[in-house]
């Protein structure tokens, strides 16, 4: 009889690697039993992110995943119950643990994010993202252009300035100009729910930032852009700046469409040359 208590949950914050091979520790602290839950919350999650387990897949069973993992039962529940709050898979009966479709998961979790991130770009994941901001950020900079302090103005030309600084020669730190020009915004507009949802999905559009077929072509050509954006809030002009946002991200979406293509194809090749039907095997990762 296991005689360990249970009142601890996997965090959501960061996680260590799973070490696969080191034996089950059933007597562990409660604190060691955390981590071990934790790397496998981290382990599973990167996974049925990355689609090595698909919607409707059956995870291996508890007994295996012990012997892969290397902890004991408590610590693989607690990180499976982490998992399922997180809505990547749920706990059925006669079934075990079965992945659950995309539109269940928790997308502004910081965890699936992180996962998300390190995928491969996923493509109707970040249109979506593409999709949300041409609804929000239009008003977001009409509302900075009406609200933003002296400071704010400052901090947005500045990263507008770094944008232009970074290019051609580097790249990834227009990226980071580029993503902080956003945040000036956001916060400029002074509504605490849109600095929150920003705050959340911070990873995804860094990921959006840098996804392009060719990013140096694209940032070029949407500088512009930024500028005219900045410039309306300068002025005070709330609707120009809307209308300037809007432009931007029109340009954002035209940029995005070309780097998905040739993934498109292989995906497709992919779909068609892998087996169907496939099983958990007890102990596979």
């Amino acid at each position: 009889m296991n005689t360990e208590t249970r009142p601890y949950t996997a965090r959501s914050g960061t996680v260590r690697n799973a070490t696969a091979g080191a034996p089950p520790t059933a007597g562990a602290p409660p604190r060691e039993r955390l981590r071990k839950a934790d790397a496998v919350l981290d382990a599973l999650g990167t996974r049925v992110v990355a689609g090595d387990y698909t919607a409707g897949e059956q995870l291996p069973t508890e007994a295996g995943m012990t012997l892969t993992f290397g902890v004991s039962r408590p610590s693989l529940r607690e990180g499976l119950k982490a998992l399922e709050r997180k809505g990547l898979v749920e706990s059925r009966a006669r079934r075990g643990t079965v992945v659950r479709e995309k539109r269940h998961w928790d997308v502004l979790d910081p965890d699936v994010l992180r996962w998300m991130a390190a995928a491969a770009p996923d493509e109707e994941f970040l249109i979506d993202v593409v999709e949300a901001r041409r609804i929000f950020e239009p008003a977001a900079a009409r509302l900075a252009a009406q609200r933003a302090t002296p400071a704010q103005i400052l901090r947005i030309e500045n990263a507008f300035r770094g944008m232009v600084a970074s290019l051609p020669h580097d790249v990834d730190a227009c990226c980071l100009h580029d993503l902080a020009f956003h945040d000036g915004i956001i916060a400029a507009s002074g509504n605490v729910l849109l600095i929150r949802l920003t705050t959340a999905i911070r990873t995804a559009l860094l990921s959006l930032f840098r996804l392009s077929a060719d990013a140096r072509v694209s940032y070029e050509s949407s500088l512009a852009e930024h500028g005219v954006v900045a410039e309306a809030i300068r002025h005070r002009a709330p609707e120009a700046a809307a209308l300037a946002m809007q432009k931007l991200l029109e340009g954002t979406m035209r940029d995005l469409r070309p780097a998905f293509r040739p993934r498109r194809a292989t995906t497709h090749q992919a779909t068609k040359t892998r087996p169907r039907g496939r099983k958990a095997v007890a102990g596979r990762p």
